[in-house]
């Protein structure tokens, strides 16, 4: 039985627009960005047989090698190699009785096991919430920096006018949206600061929002 980890990691990269039955275009690196797969790109050309089976083999997904398509191999170096694929996917529409609406119960992958819509709106939500707080990390050592230089906070109070104090002597990144493409809240408190996002359902004030105050 292959893992619910491993069928959500592949869809948290693969999932796109839904449709009854469509294909998902994929672009995926062949360096050390996929972990663990780079011994299979020590070849001179990287050929479309070798990435149909590490794409396969993704996470220990076991998808259908039929059901990936290689489209092209792009950008390839000696230590790096992009391929462009699609990947078949299947969306079970479902409804309580004839007179209801459809809607879309479960997403399956060319391994054939179907996972439902829920768990791949949390994992994806899940992937974001990391992103976000990557990127509270990266404003705060851009902050740190720029006060250890200059032995004061910015002089900023929203994400904007912090941004463009600090990018790009402090942080190499600009940063101001959350992983939901939402404005990250910038907030000074006394002699701190706080960072804030609203978090996946965009509302300020329930449970899933987050912050980071040193």
């Amino acid at each position: 039985m292959i893992s619910q980890r491993a069928r959500l990691h592949f869809l948290m990269k693969a999932s796109s627009r839904l449709a009854s039955y469509t294909f998902l275009p994929v672009a995926l690196a062949c360096s050390s960005l996929i972990a663990g797969m780079s011994a299979g790109c020590s070849s001179a050309r990287l050929s479309h047989d070798e990435a149909r089976r590490q794409i396969a083999e993704i996470g220990n997904s076991s998808l259908v090698p039929d059901s990936i398509h290689i489209q092209r191999i792009v950008s390839q170096t000696d230590k790096d190699a992009i391929a462009e694929t699609s990947v078949a996917l299947a969306f079970e529409f479902q409804r309580s009785k004839s007179s209801d609406p459809w809607h879309i119960a479960a997403v399956r992958m060319g391994d054939r096991d179907w996972v439902g819509v829920a768990e791949i709106i949390a994992a994806v939500n899940e992937s974001r919430r990391r992103a976000t707080l990557e990127s509270f990390q990266k404003l705060a050592i851009g902050i740190e920096a720029y006060r250890q230089r200059n032995g004061a906070s910015p002089s900023a109070t929203e994400i904007v006018g912090l941004t463009n104090i600090l990018h790009p002597t402090y942080m190499t990144d600009l940063i101001r949206l959350d992983a939901w493409g939402r404005p990250i809240r910038y907030e000074v408190v006394a002699a701190s600061f706080r960072l804030l996002s609203d978090g996946a359902d965009g509302i300020r004030g329930t449970p899933d929002d987050l912050q980071l105050a040193p």
